[in-house]
C-alpha cells in the first residue's frame, strides 16, 4: 500500500494535476520530484512526531471518512460541495496543506472574532474545530487509525467553516434576491468552482484579511456594537445594516448620489460628508400603513452610474400605467390626451385620438408618449442611469408633494425637488449648468434635447430605516416597505445572543 501511494503521488506532482488541495504543502515542504517521495503518512508522522503515523492507509482513511461525512452532514452549510471535494481529492482538501503551518490556528481566530461582524462564532462550526485540532494534537496513537476521525472532522468542518466564513465576509449570510423582489443590484455568491480556488490557492492569513468588509459605514457600525448603551432594537438594527453593507461588497466612492428610500431624500456626497440634501418622492407602496390606494411601485434598490440627461424629456408611457390608468382617464374623457400633451401612436404611426374606439380591446397594443412642456409628467429634466427596468430620476409638476411627511406615491421612479442644482452639480461646468437652469425653469415648451455628462457619477437607490448622519449619530426612518422584518427573521439564527 504505501508503495503504490508512493508512486501515485509522484505521478500527481510530476503531472502538476488539480490536487494542488493535497500536494502542494507536501511537495513545498517535504520533497520535490524524486524516485521516493514520502507518502502522507510521513507527512503526518513528522508533523505530529509519532512514527505511528507511517502506517497510514488511504483506502482505510477514505471509508472511515465516508461514515465521518454522513454523521456530520446535517452540520454542515454546504454538504453538496464538501463531498464531492472529498470525493476529488481522497478526503483531503484543507488539513493537507494547512495542518502544520499555524494556519487553521489564524483561521479559528478570525472566526472567534465573528461577534464583531454581529455572526455567532458557532456558525463558522469554531468550538467543534478549536476541540478536533486539540484533540488530534495531544493523540499519540499505537495504532494510526485512532487518528481518521479526528482527520476526517477536522477536514470537513474546517474547510466548511471556512467556505461559510469567507461567503458571510465577500457577501453576506443571505442573498437579498431570495427577500425582496425588487434588490437589483448584482449579486455575486460563491459557488463550486470559486469553493475549488479558494482551497487550492488560499495562503489564509493573508485571505481572511482581505476579505475583512472595508465600506466606510460598516467600520462605524461595527463600532457601534461595542456601545453598552444599545438598546435591543438598536442592535438589531445595527445587524441588519451590517449585513446590507455586506452585500454591497464595496465601499462608497468619493464622490455619489444616495437616495435613501425610507429616508425619502437624496445626498449629493463628498468626501463622506453631504454636500447637497433634497426631498424625494418614491415608489408607492401597498403597505397600508403608508398607502392608500393599496398599490405596489416600490423603487428597487440598485445602482449605476449617472451618464446623461434629458432636458424637456418625453415621456413614454410604460404599457402597465397605460392599461391601469390612462385608458381609463381616455374613456372617460376623449380630450384627456391632447389636455395632457399627449399622443397615441399604433404600429409606430400616429393616430388621431377622435377617429379610435377606446372602449375595444385592441387599444392596449397602443403606445403612448407625452410631449415636452410644463404639464409632463417627468417635469423639465430626467437624470439617467443604465438599467433594465426603466427606472431614472427626474423632476416633476407637483411640486406639492415634496412638502408631504409620507412621498412614497411614484411608480417606481424617483422625483427630485430640487433639479436645477441636481443637474448644475452633475454637469459640473457652470456656463452648461445656466443654460440648463433657464431651460428647467422656463414654462415653454422646448424641443428635447440629451446632454452626456463627462463626469458619470455613481448613484445609489438605498433601504436603510437606520443610518449615519455626517457626526456619526444613529437615526432611523419609517420601515415604508415592511422589508425589515423579513431581513430581522431570515438573519436571527445567524446573530450573536
Amino acid at each position: 500500500m504505501a508503495s503504490l501511494l508512493r508512486s501515485h503521488f509522484f505521478f500527481i506532482i510530476c503531472r502538476m494535476s488539480r490536487f494542488l488541495v493535497f500536494i502542494s504543502f507536501v511537495s513545498v515542504v517535504f520533497f520535490s520530484c524524486k524516485d521516493n517521495p514520502p507518502t502522507y503518512g510521513d507527512v503526518l508522522a513528522k508533523g505530529f512526531e509519532h512514527k505511528s503515523y507511517q502506517k497510514f492507509d488511504t483506502a482505510v482513511y477514505v471509508n472511515v471518512f465516508k461514515e465521518i461525512y454522513s454523521k456530520q452532514k446535517s452540520q454542515l452549510h454546504n454538504p453538496s460541495w464538501m463531498k464531492e471535494l472529498s470525493d476529488s481529492t481522497a478526503g483531503m482538501t484543507l488539513i493537507a496543506e494547512h495542518l502544520f503551518d499555524g494556519s487553521i490556528d489564524t483561521m479559528l481566530s478570525y472566526f472567534e472574532r465573528s461577534e464583531e461582524h454581529g455572526i455567532r462564532t458557532s456558525y463558522f462550526h469554531t468550538a467543534a474545530i478549536k476541540e478536533t485540532l486539540f484533540s488530534l494534537r495531544r493523540l499519540k496513537p499505537k495504532d494510526v487509525a485512532e487518528a481518521y476521525p479526528l482527520l476526517a472532522k477536522l477536514d470537513l468542518l474546517g474547510s466548511d467553516g471556512l467556505v461559510a466564513y469567507v461567503s458571510s465576509m465577500k457577501y453576506g449570510v443571505i442573498n437579498p434576491k431570495r427577500l425582496y423582489g425588487r434588490y437589483f443590484v448584482p449579486q455575486k455568491r460563491m459557488n463550486y468552482d470559486k469553493v475549488v480556488h479558494l482551497l487550492d490557492s488560499i495562503k489564509m492569513g493573508p485571505a481572511l484579511a482581505a476579505i475583512q468588509p472595508k465600506n466606510q459605514y460598516y467600520v462605524k457600525f461595527q463600532g457601534l456594537l461595542e456601545n453598552e448603551d444599545l438598546n435591543s432594537i438598536q442592535r438589531s438594527q445595527v445587524l441588519m445594516v451590517l449585513e446590507k453593507l455586506r452585500w454591497m461588497g464595496e465601499s462608497f466612492p468619493a464622490r455619489y448620489v444616495f437616495v435613501n428610500i425610507p429616508e425619502q431624500r437624496l445626498h449629493i456626497m463628498e468626501e463622506g460628508k453631504t454636500s447637497q440634501l433634497m426631498n424625494v418622492c418614491v415608489g408607492a407602496t401597498d403597505n397600508p400603513a403608508y398607502s392608500k390606494k393599496g398599490e405596489n411601485h416600490e423603487t428597487p434598490v440598485m445602482q449605476g452610474m449617472l451618464d446623461a440627461m434629458q432636458v424637456n424629456p418625453v415621456w413614454h408611457i410604460p404599457s402597465s400605467i397605460v392599461k391601469k390608468e390612462l385608458l381609463a382617464s381616455v374613456r372617460n374623457n376623449p380630450n384627456y390626451l391632447a389636455s395632457r400633451n399627449m399622443v397615441a401612436y399604433y404600429k409606430g404611426k400616429q393616430v388621431d385620438p377622435a377617429t379610435v374606439n377606446w372602449n375595444a380591446d385592441s387599444v392596449e397594443k397602443f403606445r403612448f408618449k407625452q410631449n415636452p412642456g410644463s404639464d409632463n409628467s417627468l417635469g423639465n429634466v430626467k437624470f439617467l442611469f443604465d438599467n433594465p427596468y426603466s427606472i431614472y430620476l427626474h423632476d416633476t409638476p407637483a411640486k406639492h408633494m415634496f412638502g408631504q411627511t409620507n412621498r412614497a406615491v411614484s411608480h417606481g421612479c424617483v422625483r427630485v425637488e430640487k433639479p436645477v442644482e441636481l443637474a448644475s452639480y452633475l454637469v459640473n461646468n457652470e456656463k452648461q449648468a445656466e443654460k440648463i437652469a433657464k431651460e428647467i425653469t422656463t414654462d415653454s415648451i422646448s424641443k428635447s434635447r440629451w446632454v452626456t455628462l463627462k463626469r458619470q457619477m455613481p448613484v445609489y437607490l438605498t433601504y436603510y430605516t437606520t443610518w449615519l448622519d455626517d457626526g456619526g449619530k444613529l437615526v432611523s426612518y419609517p420601515d415604508i416597505y415592511g422589508y425589515d422584518p423579513r431581513l430581522k427573521e431570515a438573519l436571527k439564527k445567524y446573530w450573536t445572543n
